[in-house]
């Protein structure tokens, strides 16, 4: 009888410390996503467009007439997909940079790939009192300037050339277009750092820094460690605020 008794305390206690831990990731899970949905509730509206990069110069007609995107974006886009379909956008708005007008310049935009690449990237970055910078692209410059320190940050590449360590920046402001619509920016300084910005956006470090869980506009930079072709560790370098409106998240 005894045996019986310690077999169904046992279970008892197993069981009841699954059920703990089930209900704990829950609500850890459904926490971090309430942080995911105020972040983006502000660009869940009617005019928002989500703005890829595409190569479209005479070489590239080659492979496709239509232009080329980059694998990295394309992952960037897939994880921005899930992220606004938990905010309630059930549509990716997707439009190729060479394809936005004028009006639609004026509505919420998250804008995919970095200056170099995309050319509704490089209008906004130079209208916003950015610290952080790319270098020029026309020598294909993927360093990033600090304005306030002089620092330069650079990817690192091992012995066969191949990028070991990627770098991005990633903003939140009020669109330079139109001070009542936002605009975020994803830029790498290649495609993996791109897809990165992405993955940082439903991360708790960024989501839980003080500037960035109070609504306000900020610029980041991080740096991502690339393995089997995939990004992998991702670390925040720097969060800091932009001199620009506070952008109202409302209530998640």
């Amino acid at each position: 009888m005894s045996s019986l008794h310690d077999l169904a305390v046992n279970l008892l206690a197993t069981a009841l410390a699954f059920t703990f831990g089930r209900s704990y990731e829950r609500m850890r899970t459904l926490w971090r996503f309430r942080s995911v949905r105020a972040f983006w509730k502000p660009f869940v509206t009617g005019d928002l467009k989500v703005i890829t990069s595409i190569f479209i110069q005479q070489e590239h007609y080659i492979w496709e007439r239509s232009g080329l995107v980059g694998v990295g974006d394309v992952m960037a886009l897939n994880e921005l997909r899930q992220q606004l379909q938990k905010a309630g956008m059930n549509q990716l708005p997707l439009t190729p940079s060479h394809q936005l007008t004028g009006l639609e310049r004026r509505g919420n935009l998250v804008l995919v790939g970095g200056p170099h690449s995309n050319q509704v990237t490089a209008e906004v970055m130079q209208r916003l009192p950015l610290t952080f910078h790319f270098g020029s692209a026309e020598t294909h410059d993927a360093n990033i300037y600090d304005a306030s320190s002089g620092d330069v940050m650079q990817c690192m590449v091992g012995e066969s050339d191949q990028l070991l360590v990627d770098q991005g920046i990633l903003i939140r402001a009020a669109n330079p277009f139109n001070p009542e619509r936002n605009v975020i920016i994803l830029a790498g300084s290649f495609g993996f750092g791109t897809s990165a910005a992405a993955q940082l956006l439903a991360g708790p470090e960024l989501l839980a820094h003080p500037i960035a869980s109070a609504g306000l506009p900020f610029e980041a930079t991080f740096s991502v460690e690339i393995a089997g072709g995939t990004p992998q560790r991702i670390e925040l370098r720097a969060v800091r605020r932009l001199d620009s409106r506070v952008i109202r998240t409302g209530q998640p």
